[in-house]
């Protein structure tokens, strides 16, 4: 009897430890949609988009400009706990750039900042700050 009880509290543990690991992964997930803000003086909605892809988190980012929507190829999403890391490529102005964003999860909203890069040479085009609220 005492070996089924063991039994017991190991699958019980087990499912626990599980449960809390999937609640972590889970933590940034879903649509989000706030501002960005940048060092150069722009502004505009940023859009974001986290779901599971193939076991792995798929992220679909998108912003305005000058209110124009500007679609991006999303090349790296990577979601660890409340941390999410993305960078992405798109095209503005006829130039090809690049950007990497770094957020926190803090109750429903992630707030980061972001970096942008000409992919032509590498030089710096702007940084600032982003946030968005859970929908």
């Amino acid at each position: 009897m005492l070996a089924g009880m063991r039994k017991l509290a190991v699958s019980c543990l087990l499912l626990l430890f599980s449960s809390l690991c999937g609640w972590a992964d889970d933590a940034i997930k879903g649509s989000f949609v706030g501002q960005w803000s940048g060092s150069s003086g722009g502004s505009g909605t940023f859009r974001l988009l986290v779901e599971p892809a193939d076991g792995k988190p798929k992220c679909t980012v998108s912003f305005t400009f000058a209110g124009e929507e500007v679609k991006t190829n999303v090349t790296l999403c990577k979601v660890e706990a409340t941390q999410l890391d993305a960078q992405y490529d798109f095209e503005l102005g006829g130039n090809h750039l690049q950007s990497t964003i770094h957020g926190d999860l803090k109750e429903n909203a992630l707030r980061g900042e972001y970096h942008t890069k000409a992919l032509a040479d590498g030089s710096d085009v702007d940084a600032g700050d982003w946030k968005a609220a859970r929908q």
